[in-house]
């Protein structure tokens, strides 16, 4: 275990302190700060093409850096032979691929935290929908000028005491980003404390909702002010987003509390404003879509035992390419008798399906993401990428490194 963490740790901070990893990582904060400054020009929905951007962004990022990565600690050390000092000791082949992979995958998770961050803000601060609506001040400052801030700083450390600007740069993000993130948690775009209420009006409430529990915490009755102990007055339904969106389940056994058809559509109302916030569900979706990095690492790290950086990379464009479009392309196919049609269905399983990590439609559809679709998907990933890894133990077990 101990030889495990310490080429894990050596490989992460091999990684983190290549020129490339920092420039990419940049390259996606900057992108991600454009984002809802450039999104503002389609005809359709703004903020979709804002969740299309943010997500695809993430996963680009993760295709890049995983190739790039995985090639510089396997196969550049395999050529310079650097490798040997590691396997000529009592350090099998097996820990060893085990070992730089997990150091590949700490630095992609590392950069996935940092763009995750930065969608979280892009998204926080929409896109302007029109002249009249100002810029969220508050996301600006705690998000890119707060990244100018910290490059100013380690540009200064790198001047004074010569540490290396993009190295030292990552470091400082990582929890400066972070205690941003959790201040615009608290805090709306007035400065004042966010409620993370999603409510609406009602103007009386129903006789037969006045009974406390009706709501089974699902929701609650706010009076007016001035209307507090009387029930039945106008007032605001509200529901609480750290609760996450109205479950189509709780939706129906609202909907079920009165025949009014005014109340079905306070509900409809109510449930529809819940769920477009939809913070959980980006956090859910950004989730998978670390596992599909974490899977393409696992094509990189199996490639790079062997190939060199552009057949790894397109290793990995051909796996994401025919993983994204297996069920509109390999599955009829497969659907065909015959020989050719058992071959097309052995493809179909043998490639990782791409499209359960990406919720981009259930997002774009104001769609909850189970948490059990989540694991269920999380174990998917973890199967294929145990499959990969002994794919590359057994690559790299015949590989000459001396």
């Amino acid at each position: 275990m101990r030889q495990l963490f310490a080429i894990a740790k050596n490989t992460y901070l091999q990684a983190v302190r290549q020129p490339v990893y920092g420039i990419i990582v940049l390259v996606t904060l900057g992108g991600m700060a454009m984002a809802p400054f450039l999104t503002g020009f389609t005809l359709d929905d703004d903020d979709r093409m804002l969740r299309d951007i943010g997500l695809s962004t993430l996963l680009v990022q993760g295709l890049f850096l995983a190739c790039f990565v995985a090639t510089s600690v396997l196969d550049n050390e395999i050529e310079d032979k650097t490798a040997l000092t590691v396997v000529a000791k009592p350090v099998s082949r097996v820990i060893f691929i085990l070992g730089k992979y997990l150091g590949v995958l700490g630095a992609l998770f590392t950069a996935h935290y940092l763009a995750g961050i930065s969608f979280f803000l892009a998204m926080r601060h929409g896109v302007l929908q029109s002249a009249a609506q100002s810029s969220d001040v508050t996301v600006i400052l705690f998000g890119p000028a707060l990244m100018l801030l910290l490059a100013l700083a380690a540009a200064i450390l790198n001047y004074l005491i010569e540490w290396r600007f993009l190295p030292t740069l990552l470091s400082l993000l990582v929890p400066f980003m972070t205690l941003a993130m959790v201040v615009l948690l608290f805090i709306n775009r007035d400065f004042g404390i966010d409620r993370h209420e999603a409510t609406q009006d009602i103007e009386a409430l129903l006789p037969e909702l006045v009974p406390e529990g009706v709501f089974k915490g699902i929701i609650t009755f706010r009076p007016d002010e001035g209307n507090q102990r009387f029930a039945g007055h106008r007032g605001k339904l509200v529901r609480s987003t750290w609760q996450g969106p109205i479950s189509d389940e709780d939706r129906d056994y609202l909907l079920k509390l009165s025949d009014e058809i005014e109340w079905k559509k306070l509900v409809r109302f109510l449930v529809d404003t819940s769920r477009k916030s939809q913070g959980r569900e980006i956090l859910k979706a950004s989730c998978l879509v670390f596992w599909a990095v974490a899977l393409l690492a696992g094509f990189a790290v199996a490639a790079a035992t062997r190939l060199g950086l552009l057949l790894t990379f397109l290793i990995n464009v051909l796996a994401i390419g025919l993983g994204l479009v297996s069920d509109q392309v390999i599955r009829p196919l497969a659907e065909q008798p015959g020989a050719w049609g058992g071959l097309w269905e052995a493809a179909y399983r043998l490639i990782p399906n791409f499209q359960f990590f990406w919720m981009v439609d259930a997002l774009n559809e104001y769609r909850l993401i189970p948490l059990s679709y989540v694991i269920s998907t999380s174990g998917y990933a973890f199967a294929y990428i145990a499959a990969l890894l002994l794919l590359a133990m057994a690559l790299f077990e015949t590989r000459e490194v001396g």
